[in-house]
């Protein structure tokens, strides 16, 4: 307990807490945090220097400078000097690479489902950190900086939601204790489909709208920050386009699974599990869904590492 009471000081001192009347438990940074340089978001050249899941400081993966190797009947393989695996079921070539992008494809029925695979439709082509099941200890600290495109032809599923990124305890048949979730039609009162919402699955089941209805060919900047621990220790905050949209000092892990789990980027569309998933989007006219994906930015701290719990918005944030 002391440790904890410990962390959340830190947290209080380095953001300058102020309470408000619209949420008592949130943990409020100094402003400065989103007044980012002018100058990171001029181009400069992006060098890969990455690290496996455990490996602490900032990683950097730019994919121009990365080969997606060949794979066959499985799931998925490591690359990056095995920093990262795709995650991708049912067919290997829906991660890919266009330039200095990565590029998530998913047809549900096209091409036809492997022997090999389990699933009986296309519905996750997704990117991890690695090794799986990580396990951070509780006052682990991460950031996540990426771009995140939707294709040309985006189209709105009203029928069924999905999600684009998402880190998970490594428990089978647990879900995301974080994500970053697409709704759907009838899903929460008031909100239309496409939105985006903020799922702290952790925090009772927590979601959270953002207003962000991406449309085809829009790019949104993605920056997340958070620090692994129950209600006392734990912290989530997230940026969308430089804009503040969930921050709040709150439980992050499972208190059945109290760690920090893989971060995953991609798509993952779970209701293409089943043929009636697939049949709902049919029948609007939406037959795949493509996305790209920027260089990605990640720190990872433990508590004493230099720059623990310091503001490293614009370390990870998308030039």
């Amino acid at each position: 307990m002391k440790f904890c009471i410990s962390v959340v000081s830190l947290v209080l001192i380095l953001g300058q807490i102020s309470c408000n009347s619209n949420a008592s438990d949130a943990v409020n940074l100094d402003e400065d945090i989103d007044k980012i340089p002018a100058e990171i978001y001029t181009i400069t050249d992006c060098v890969t220097q990455g690290g496996k899941a455990a490996d602490t400081g900032l990683k950097v993966w730019c994919w121009g400078d990365i080969t997606i190797p060949e794979y066959s009947d499985e799931s998925g393989v490591n690359f990056s000097d095995g920093e990262l695996y795709i995650d991708s079921e049912c067919y290997e070539k829906q991660v890919s690479k266009v330039e200095n992008q990565l590029k998530f494809s998913l047809n549900p029925t096209t091409p036809e489902v492997g022997s090999w695979c389990s699933r009986d439709f296309n519905m996750r082509a997704e990117i991890r950190t690695a090794p799986w099941n990580i396990r951070h200890p509780k006052g682990t600290e991460e950031w996540f900086g990426w771009s995140y495109t939707f294709g040309n032809d985006y189209k709105i599923d009203r029928n069924n939601q999905w999600l684009f990124f998402q880190v998970h305890p490594g428990v089978e048949g647990a879900s995301p204790q974080t994500e970053l979730t697409v709704i759907k039609d009838g899903q929460f009162n008031g909100h239309d489909a496409g939105e985006i919402y903020i799922v702290n699955a952790a925090n009772r089941n927590e979601y959270h709208p953002t207003g962000i209805t991406p449309k085809a060919g829009e790019k949104l900047d993605i920056v997340v920050h958070a620090v692994w621990g129950d209600a006392s220790s734990g912290l989530l905050q997230v940026w969308i386009n430089g804009k503040r949209l969930y921050n709040k000092q709150v439980a992050t892990v499972y208190e059945a699974y109290p760690w920090g789990g893989n971060a995953k980027w991609g798509i993952y569309k779970w209701p293409w599990a089943e043929a009636n998933g697939v049949q709902e989007s049919l029948q609007l006219g939406i037959t795949h869904l493509e996305t790209y994906m920027g260089p990605l930015r990640m720190i990872t701290l433990r508590p004493g590492d230099p720059g623990y719990l310091a503001n490293s918005y614009s370390e990870v944030t998308p030039r």
